[in-house]
Parts: structure tokens; sequence; C-alpha cells
């Protein structure tokens, strides 16, 4: 399996960020976001990024991300997608790798709706930012 063009590039910035217990040293954040992506699909991204943490930085989290791009065309794209974080060893920065698959209704964008994206991203908790990637799995 190969990772084939890059769909979109992305830079978000947090919003609002929620946490919860979820038992013993387990935590739930919820971090709101939106930015800008270019691309395939330019446009702006609205969504939801829930990690869950352990208190052994050195174990991954897993993560989930709902939203959708506002597309500059007027189509919306849904996106979903998953994987693993880890922390990179610099200050609280993280590297987050997944898949994601998106949905829309847009006649010009429906091939979108049977691809399968790689995300490659990294998160800054110190600028309230998530910069990533996400490529074509053929």
């Amino acid at each position: 399996m190969a990772l084939g063009k890059v769909l979109g590039e992305y830079v978000l910035k947090a919003m609002s960020v929620r946490q919860s217990s979820i038992g013993g040293d387990r935590r739930r954040l919820e971090i709101d976001l939106a930015g800008e992506s270019t691309g395939e699909v330019p446009g702006q991204n609205i969504g939801t990024l829930a990690v869950e943490t352990t208190g052994d930085i050195k174990r991954p989290n897993t993560w989930t991300y709902t939203g959708v791009l506002l597309a500059k065309s007027g189509a919306v794209v849904q996106v979903s997608g998953n994987g693993i974080a880890i922390r990179t060893g610099q200050a609280h920065k993280a590297r987050y790798r997944g898949t994601a698959t998106y949905f829309t209704d847009d006649p010009n964008l429906t091939p979108f709706n049977h691809v399968i994206a790689a995300v490659e991203a990294e998160a800054d908790p110190a600028t309230m930012t998530l910069k990533g990637a996400n490529c074509e799995w053929n």
C-alpha cells in the first residue's frame, strides 16, 4: 500500500477545550477546531477532535475527529477520522497518525466518497494549533 497525492493541508486553531475524567488516570479531551485548508478542496474546516489520554506520556493516545469542510465552491464535505497520537518529546507537542473518510452530496466532489485518506498532523498545545495533511491512500 502506498500513499498517493496530497488531498489537502490544513492549519486549525483550537477554539475551545473540554476535559473530563474517564476513570483512573484517563482523561477525554474534546477540542473544537476551526481553520483553513488548501488542496483539492480548499475551504474552512470546523470540527471536534476527541483524544483519550493517560497519565503515562510515553503511551499512545487514541483520537477521533468529526467535522465539516465548507468548500470555497459552496459544497459541504463531512469528514470523519481516527487514529493514534503520541508525544514528540518536544514540550507538549504530539504527532497524530490515522485515517479519514469523506462524504458529500456535491456531484462534483462525489469521488471523495470513495477515498480513504492517511492523516499526518502535529498538535502544539502552546500555540493551540493542529497542522497537518491528508494523503490519498492507494
